[in-house]
């Protein structure tokens, strides 16, 4: 009998159990969904308070377009500008006063209509070609003073030749031009005339009379400054 009360009693307990329990495991699920949307529900909301700016900013960047690279030596990347403007600073020539293939300038003097290449050199083999820069006198567009000779057959018109006349210089490093200041008829000895200077001058030299040829005595000298050039 004993045993068949505790039995009832049980059976009668059973079911009140059983439902408490459901209640507590359906109240947890409750509360597990309303914590889980109300952390949705925040997230959402979170970029108009300003929460996590910082990543939705970075993800809206568009990707910076590339520049072309070329690989140098030495693991070190450059831009193709870039290494094409530092090997031209390298590989340029540098720039030296010295005739090429025995070539000085060229000499202009247009109130005359004269042009003519100026060797290196004041000997006659070179003279015999026409006019000579002396290899010991300065460079167009330096300091200094700038010698040509000629032989007086060539430059028969320079009688017409007179101060504030132009001569252009035209060498591979620029453009030179020189006002003649005046001339005068010296001994073919007097090298005073290509006297050094820190002035930026010139200096024409030829045989005098320009008529006599072979036969001229004298030497006439035409001196001239320069005045402007682009170089």
């Amino acid at each position: 009998m004993a045993l068949h009360l505790r039995t009832a009693g049980w059976t009668r307990l059973h079911p009140a159990g059983r439902g408490r329990r459901r209640a507590a495991i359906l109240l947890a699920a409750g509360a597990t969904a309303f914590v889980t949307g109300a952390a949705i529900l925040i997230a959402s909301l979170a970029p108009m308070w300003g929460i996590g700016a910082e990543t939705a900013t970075m993800t809206a960047v568009q990707p910076v377009q590339e520049l072309p690279v070329v690989e140098s030596t030495g693991g070190l990347s450059l831009s193709g500008s870039i290494k094409s403007a530092l090997n031209t600073v390298i590989t340029a020539p540098p720039v030296i006063d010295r005739p090429v293939n025995g070539v000085a300038f060229q000499i202009r003097v247009p109130t005359l209509g004269y042009s003519a290449t100026v060797l290196e050199g004041v000997d006659s083999k070179v003279l015999e070609h026409g006019p000579g820069h002396y290899p010991t006198s300065a460079w167009p567009g330096r300091p200094g003073n700038v010698g040509v000779a000629a032989h007086n057959v060539y430059w028969l018109s320079f009688n017409r030749l007179k101060a504030g006349d132009r001569v252009e210089i035209q060498s591979r490093h620029g453009l030179y031009i020189y006002e003649i200041t005046g001339s005068k008829v010296v001994d073919p000895n007097d090298r005073t005339v290509l006297q050094s200077t820190a002035e930026h001058q010139l200096t024409l030299t030829t045989c005098y009379p320009l008529w006599a040829g072979v036969y001229a005595t004298k030497r006439l000298i035409f001196s001239a400054r320069e005045i402007g050039g682009v170089g």
